[in-house]
């Protein structure tokens, strides 16, 4: 089976349907998004026009068989995450000056400052409330997981990166009590795909960026980070996982 894999759309309406063109043409049995479909955080995305948070989420509901949200799409559903790194959301949380929420949040969670607003109706909204925060799958004789970003914090709505070996101690411990091999996750924005292994032997980085279009997988448990759909500069772009033979394509999208 080959598994479409797209992350970090954040409203890109032109480049969310090449993806789905290039997915057909590429022949992808199934698709999934891996979240941060809404959320066009005006700092950072010159504006677009043709960007629209339902045009995409349209999308992604007709063509993804697997969808979990990220941090944007919770914040746009006033929906709060699991994980919160020891932070205490208040009852108001979503109706706060962002500068309240910065004030008091103390960079242990994201504010939204830039957020714009979006286009989204209640459907929509109670649609992304129904999203389940991550999926485990059959796949190669094994099972994937599927995340916005990685255990604990499945949907990456605090601050915290995974930067080394340590701060992978607990994903590996989840994997092996689920039986699984594979973790694949977006939020990171990287140019290129991001590998790390259990027993990585290097302590002050724990994640590898390997700037290859195609990557062998093999047997070992391996957790990816995977680039984004949309992006300013660099890479952008959606991929592929082949349950036949064990390897990860990068799929670059050029929409210029």
């Amino acid at each position: 089976m080959r598994i479409g894999i797209i992350t970090d759309i954040h409203e890109n309406t032109v480049t969310l349907t090449e993806a789905f063109r290039l997915a057909s043409v590429y022949k992808c049995d199934e698709i999934a998004c891996l979240g941060d479909i809404v959320g066009f955080d005006q700092r950072f995305y010159k504006f677009n026009p043709l960007h629209s948070a339902k045009a995409c989420l349209d999308l992604i509901r007709s063509n993804c068989r697997w969808i979990v949200p990220g941090n944007h799409d919770l914040y746009a559903a006033g929906r709060l995450p699991s994980y919160t790194n020891g932070f205490t959301y208040p009852d108001n949380w979503f109706s706060m000056d962002f500068s309240e929420r910065k004030r008091i949040s103390r960079a242990r969670v994201w504010t939204y400052e830039g957020e714009a607003p979006n286009d989204l109706e209640e459907d929509d909204r109670v649609f992304l409330n129904s999203l389940p925060e991550y999926i485990i799958l059959p796949f190669a004789g094994t099972k994937c997981l599927l995340s916005h970003y990685i255990y604990p914090d499945f949907t990456g709505s605090t601050t915290q990166y995974v930067e080394r070996n340590n701060h992978l101690t607990r994903l590996w411990d989840f994997m092996d009590h689920n039986d699984i091999r594979y973790s694949f996750s977006g939020h990171s924005h990287s140019h290129f795909a991001g590998l790390a292994y259990r027993g990585g032997r290097s302590f002050l980085k724990a994640i590898h960026s390997v700037p290859c279009q195609t990557i062998n997988l093999g047997n070992e448990m391996v957790m990816v980070l995977l680039p984004p759909l949309a992006g300013e500069k660099g890479r952008t772009g959606f991929s592929i996982i082949d349950s036949d033979n064990l390897k990860l394509e990068i799929i670059a999208i050029n929409t210029v």
